[in-house]
């Protein structure tokens, strides 16, 4: 029985190192203020290394694209920029039927970043979501006049790694230990 109590407190003790590790790191994604239907905008991506030792194979990924950062040495970031595109209300139509359109604000969800510390062990963290206001572009019919019409306003305070709610740093938490837990019992493939 004391050897279970023991081997519980140590197991509970690794995790809390292994989550204390992985909160070292931050991961940003920043967009527009708003933007149009139909229209490519570009995203920022930036990895913050906040800890003392260096990471290692750092990779960030989501349902459109992969990029490897290799090494992010200790207190310092790597950020990079990726396009995404907004569909108009036509293409999702044909994609979705008649009655589907974009969702506004149009919603961009957290993109995984995943690395290794010096003794190879892999962690994951999330970064924040985007919800970017669309605005429309609506010609008068009775001149050429543009006028621009700003159609929601939401503030997005997800984009500031301090306001990270506690729901996701519960998340990350999680992520933390399934990938600890995976790299225990998984033999490493390398």
């Amino acid at each position: 029985m004391k050897k279970k109590i023991i081997l519980l407190i140590l197991a509970m003790f690794i995790l809390s190192c292994s989550a204390a590790y992985a909160k070292d790191v931050t991961a940003i994604q920043k967009g527009p203020a708003t933007a149009k239907k139909g229209e490519n905008i570009t995203l920022t991506y930036t990895i913050h290394n906040n800890g003392n030792s260096d990471i290692y194979n750092v990779s960030v990924a989501d349902q459109n694209f992969y990029k490897f950062l290799g090494t992010i040495k200790a207190g310092q970031s790597k950020s990079f920029t990726n396009r995404a595109y907004i569909p108009t209300d036509r293409e999702v139509k044909e994609d979705f039927g008649p009655d589907a359109t974009v969702s506004n604000p149009f919603y961009i969800g957290g993109v995984a970043v995943s690395y290794q510390n010096a003794n190879g062990k892999t962690f994951g963290i999330n970064s924040n979501s985007l919800s970017i206001p669309l605005v429309s572009t609506s010609t008068n019919k009775t001149s050429d006049e543009t006028i621009q019409v700003n159609i929601t306003e939401i503030n997005n305070t997800s984009a500031n790694p301090s306001s990270q709610s506690i729901i996701q740093q519960i998340m990350d938490l999680i992520n933390s230990i399934i990938m600890y837990v995976q790299n225990m019992f998984v033999p490493n493939s390398s």
